[in-house]
């Protein structure tokens, strides 16, 4: 998994690798420039997505594909040795938190990108040094879920959220005196970034382009770590500040009917269809700044390998299964919302609520930062969260020690 999942994002539609190797008889210059062989990447839930486009790219380009379905962040990590060792597949997924890693390391060829198939969100999340490394294929982002059994509308601002975790209804079972009508998992720095975002706070300067500088200790950080701070001192269990259970607490409470609402991404909405709660899905709730909640924008992505001898026919399919028919088919088969502009229009025509509230929240949204450097950053902006919360620190001692500890390990790691 990314960086950022590892540190609990829970289970995201991962894995994707698709292997498109076959045989083909071309005479055409165009299909002789191609070759006759291309290999792919995808996860295992795209099957039968796979299984319908892939004849209608064998036929339009007569490039002979086979499929072979593999994690796709294992095979992200793998195509270090198996890329030079001609194992690894022309073309294969990434998560854009992963693009500029893979770039710099050399294992990503440059691509095109076909014009007027996506916003200007899409097009950074897939740029590094202002060259092109891979094709959007979905977005994603956190959203708020709720119970409609206990709030007939989601809550749209934090002053709302603070009234719900003033009703004793929501009492928390164990501690009566704390409270879990609202939770998320703001120890997982993935979902706390969208609250230090609209107070002011940043993680690299120059809008994420630039390591050396930072702003994770200035005026608006701190302000938001502050205000991140009083849920977890005032109204939530102290359970909340266990990094290795509390995503499991939140999922606990949401789907057993004791929580209203909670801000997760839509990765969890199969957990909670399992459990059989009646539940929306809303865009994150204004902060009490009146700012929005800026959460990263994220999402996958088709890259072709540096070490493919197929680059022209693996472009040929990062330009077929980007258009809007296949965008619209890989909607209608995997329920992912497309990044292809137009497609993400049809999802959320469709009146599905998912599609309408990621689709909007988006729009709102950072695109992911993909520089080698954010790896740095999960793991100390975890600990400035629960040093905040534990008191064992104020917000602001917890936001210096993050930025100092981040910027010496870029330095040391990246500044040679």
């Amino acid at each position: 998994m990314s960086t950022w999942k590892k540190l609990g994002m829970g289970v995201l539609a991962t894995g994707l690798a698709l292997t498109l190797v076959g045989c083909g008889n071309s005479k055409s210059s165009s299909s002789s420039k191609m070759g006759k062989t291309l290999t792919v990447s995808a996860d295992p839930s795209y099957k039968s997505y796979m299984k319908s486009v892939i004849p209608k790219f064998e036929k339009k380009y007569n490039v002979k594909v086979k499929v072979s379905y593999k994690a796709m962040l294992d095979e992200d990590d793998a195509l270090k040795l198996d890329g030079p060792s001609g194992k690894g597949p022309d073309v294969l997924m990434a998560p854009y938190d992963r693009v500029g890693q893979m770039a710099s390391q050399g294992q990503l060829s440059t691509v095109k990108l076909a014009s007027g198939r996506y916003n200007a969100t899409g097009k950074k999340s897939v740029t590094y040094k202002n060259k092109v490394y891979a094709a959007p294929v979905t977005i994603e982002s956190d959203v708020l879920y709720y119970n409609k059994k206990l709030i007939s509308t989601a809550p749209k601002n934090f002053k709302e959220l603070e009234k719900l975790a003033s009703d004793k209804k929501y009492a928390y079972a164990n501690d009566k005196t704390k409270s879990v009508a609202f939770l998320t998992q703001w120890t997982n720095f993935y979902n706390a970034f969208g609250v230090i975002k609209g107070y002011g706070g940043y993680v690299f300067a120059d809008s994420n382009t630039n390591a050396k500088k930072m702003g994770l200790n200035n005026a608006g950080a701190v302000e938001g770590l502050t205000y991140m701070t009083k849920w977890f001192t005032k109204y939530w269990p102290t359970g909340m500040q266990n990094v290795t259970s509390n995503e499991n607490f939140v999922t606990d409470q949401f789907t057993t009917g004791k929580t209203a609402a909670v801000i997760d991404g839509p990765w969890m909405a199969a957990t909670y269809k399992k459990s059989k709660i009646d539940y929306g899905v809303a865009v994150l709730p204004t902060l009490n700044n009146g700012k929005d909640y800026q959460a990263f924008a994220g999402g996958k992505a088709w890259a072709i390998s540096n070490y493919s001898k197929h680059k022209t026919a693996a472009q040929a399919w990062l330009d077929f299964i980007s258009n809007e028919a296949n965008q619209k088919s890989l909607y209608k088969s995997a329920s992912e919302i497309p990044a292809n502009t137009a497609a993400r229009k049809y999802a959320v025509s469709t009146g599905d609520d998912m599609a309408t509230a990621v689709s909007k929240q988006y729009d709102k949204d950072v695109p992911l930062i993909n520089l080698p450097q954010m790896s740095e950053v999960w793991t100390p902006a975890q600990t400035m969260v629960t040093n905040a919360a534990s008191g064992k620190m104020t917000p602001k001692q917890a936001a210096n020690k993050a930025q100092k500890s981040i910027l010496t390990n870029i330095s040391q790691k990246y500044d040679k």
